[in-house]
């Protein structure tokens, strides 16, 4: 007790005290020290390259495909054959397989050069942040996101696609969600809330091929030049939403409307007549407080799947 007191007294004598700055004393006592210094500037940084070009979406799909990778079937094998965001999209047996087409580009393009800026800052990490960021810079919720993640490779490598959604053009879409998102932990209303992630995004021919649209080829609401474009670099591609670079609840109000701009797949209209998912569906079509809160929680679900923390109780920002 004694060198404890002493060292108490020692850090806060008037003189000490204010020797230290504002910063030191945020980042250093009260703040939890290098590791969350690197992370604000990380989501500094990428705050900064949303607002530049609208990528949310790009980083949002990133994150999710690595995440998603999770199956609690396999908890009980080595960390981390079980799956989840542990940073191993970057292996080029994930990025390189068809569910992953198009992703290799917010790597390399968007998110290396904020590694190289903050080196000590996980990949696992980097790639949730940036998710979890671009929502908030699109306009939706504020995650309370967990940060202290540990980079993982698995070694029983997985088959694509991975355990990730489909679209089910040829299958009972309730059932295909309902066996991707158990294998979470989650339940129906985590598989409404997730999917309203959708507001934001595209699809394209080149990447999913679920879409006749491609890079090259566009809709209304995709094409260069469209104001719901806003700053991004890339045209084409087929929307979920008219405003598919904003994070609002459009997804599920506008989805009765059968937009012909805009697609709706087996596994998104399911969710307005499943008897499980259509109670969370129609709230959220009309609350859009209620889907943030909700997507709040998913969403971090969904961002812990299979991490390991360093340290266990995480990193808050």
């Amino acid at each position: 007790l004694k060198p404890s007191l002493s060292l108490a007294r020692a850090l806060f004598t008037p003189a000490s005290f204010f020797a230290m700055s504002c910063f030191d004393c945020f980042c250093g006592i009260f703040g939890g020290g290098k590791k969350k210094q690197d992370l604000l500037k990380a989501k500094g940084l990428v705050e900064k390259l949303v607002k530049e070009i609208s990528c949310a979406p790009i980083l949002v799909r990133l994150a999710w495909h690595d995440s998603g990778t999770y199956d609690m079937a396999n908890a009980n094998k080595p960390w981390p054959n079980a799956g989840g965001a542990v940073g191993s999209i970057r292996t080029d047996h994930e990025i390189n397989a068809g569910p992953n087409a198009g992703l290799k580009k917010a790597l390399t393009v968007y998110l290396e050069p904020i590694k190289k800026e903050v080196p000590d800052v996980s990949w696992a990490d980097l790639i949730q942040l940036a998710s979890a960021t671009g929502i908030e810079v699109a306009g939706g919720p504020k995650i309370p996101m967990k940060y202290g993640r540990v980079d993982g490779v698995p070694t029983d490598l997985q088959p694509p696609p991975f355990g990730l959604p489909g679209v089910c053009f040829d299958e009972d879409p309730a059932k295909h969600l309902r066996y991707v998102f158990y294998k979470y932990g989650m339940d129906d209303k985590d598989i409404v809330a997730l999917s309203g992630a959708h507001t934001l995004g595209r699809a394209f021919a080149d990447r999913s091929g679920t879409v006749k649209e491609s890079s090259s080829d566009s809709t209304a609401y995709t094409k260069r030049g469209c104001p719901f474009m806003a700053n991004s670099k890339t045209a084409g591609g087929r929307s979920w939403t008219k405003e598919w670079t904003k994070f609002d609840n459009s997804y599920f109000a506008d989805m009765p409307k059968l937009d012909p701009e805009c697609i709706a797949f087996p596994t998104d209209r399911i969710l307005m007549t499943d008897p499980g998912f259509k109670p969370h569906y129609q709230l959220f079509a009309k609350d859009q407080a209620a889907f943030f809160e909700a997507y709040k929680v998913s969403h971090k679900k969904l961002s812990e799947l299979g991490s390991k923390f360093e340290p266990a109780e995480g990193i808050t920002l």
